[in-house]
C-alpha cells in the first residue's frame, strides 16, 4: 500500500511539473506577443482567406508525403549504388552525398528552379519543388540505412548464404525487414524535418502554407498575426509526428 502511495505521489508530482513548464513556456509566448508593436491581435481580417489558407495546408502536408516518399525511395537507392561492386556508381554517390551535405537546402531549391529547371526546359513548380527537396533529402535517407544495416548482426548474412538465400532473397526476407524496423522512429523525426522544409518553396511562390500566408500578411499588414497562425498551423502537423517517434522509439527497445 505504501508503494502504491509513493508511486501515485510521483506520478502526481511529475503531472504538476508538466504544466508548471507549459505555463511557462505559454507565459513567454505571451509575454513576447504583448511586447511587439503590433499587440492588438486583429484575426478578423483573416476570416476571408481561410479557404485560401487552408489550401496552403493541405499542399503543404501533401508536399511532405510525397517528398517523404521519393527521399526514402531514392535513399534505398543510393544505399544500395554505395555498396555496388561498380566502382562508377559508389563515386556517383559519393559525390553527390558531399554536394548535397555542403548545400544549404535554399540554394538547393533556387539552383533547381531556376537553373537546372531551366536549362532542361521544365517550369513546372510542383514538380521541381517535389524533385529538389526529395534529392536533397535522399542522402539523409541513405544514412539511415547504412546505420540501420549496420546495427545488424551480420552472422545472419553467413546463415544466409549457408542455406543457400540469393543476395535478393536475403535483403527481401531478412535484413531489409529489419532494417525498416530500426528506421521507423528516425524516418517520422525525418518527416516532421520535410515538413518544416516544405516552406522554403515560397521562394519559387509555390502555394504552400508559408506562401499562402505571408501573401496574406501582405495584403493586411497583420504580421503578428500570420507568424503565429503559422507555427500553430505546423504545429499542429508536426507535433504529433514527434509523438509517434517517441513511442515507436520506445517500443522498438522493448
Amino acid at each position: 500500500m505504501e508503494r502504491i502511495l509513493i508511486f501515485t505521489s510521483m506520478k502526481t508530482n511529475k503531472v504538476i511539473q508538466y504544466i508548471l513548464s507549459l505555463l511557462t513556456f505559454v507565459a513567454l509566448v505571451y509575454f513576447v506577443i504583448k511586447q511587439s508593436p503590433n499587440s492588438e491581435l486583429r484575426y478578423d481580417l483573416y476570416y476571408p482567406y481561410l479557404d485560401y489558407i487552408f489550401s496552403g495546408f493541405l499542399w503543404t502536408i501533401l508536399i511532405s508525403i510525397l517528398v517523404f516518399v521519393f527521399s526514402f525511395l531514392l535513399g534505398g537507392l543510393m544505399f544500395f549504388s554505395a555498396k555496388s561492386k561498380i566502382p562508377y556508381f559508389r563515386y556517383i554517390t559519393k559525390h553527390f552525398t558531399m554536394f548535397m551535405f555542403g548545400s544549404p537546402l535554399l540554394v538547393v531549391v533556387i539552383v533547381f528552379y531556376f537553373f537546372i529547371g531551366g536549362a532542361f526546359g521544365v517550369s513546372n513548380k510542383l514538380f521541381l519543388g517535389l524533385l529538389s527537396l526529395s534529392l536533397y533529402f535522399a542522402p539523409f535517407v541513405m544514412k539511415l540505412y547504412q546505420s540501420a544495416y549496420e546495427s545488424i548482426d551480420k552472422k545472419q548474412i553467413l546463415v544466409c548464404d549457408m542455406f543457400g538465400f540469393s543476395k535478393r532473397q536475403m535483403y527481401q526476407y531478412i535484413i531489409f525487414p529489419q532494417m525498416i524496423r530500426i528506421m521507423l522512429p528516425p524516418l517520422s523525426g525525418h518527416l516532421a524535418t520535410v515538413i518544416k522544409s516544405s516552406s522554403l518553396l515560397y521562394l519559387i511562390s509555390f502555394r504552400e502554407l508559408y506562401y499562402t500566408i505571408t501573401t496574406v500578411q501582405t495584403k493586411n499588414y497583420t504580421y503578428t498575426e500570420g507568424y503565429i497562425l503559422m507555427v500553430v498551423l505546423y504545429l499542429i502537423i508536426t507535433i504529433p509526428l514527434l509523438k509517434l517517434s517517441n513511442i515507436l522509439e520506445k517500443r522498438i527497445k522493448l
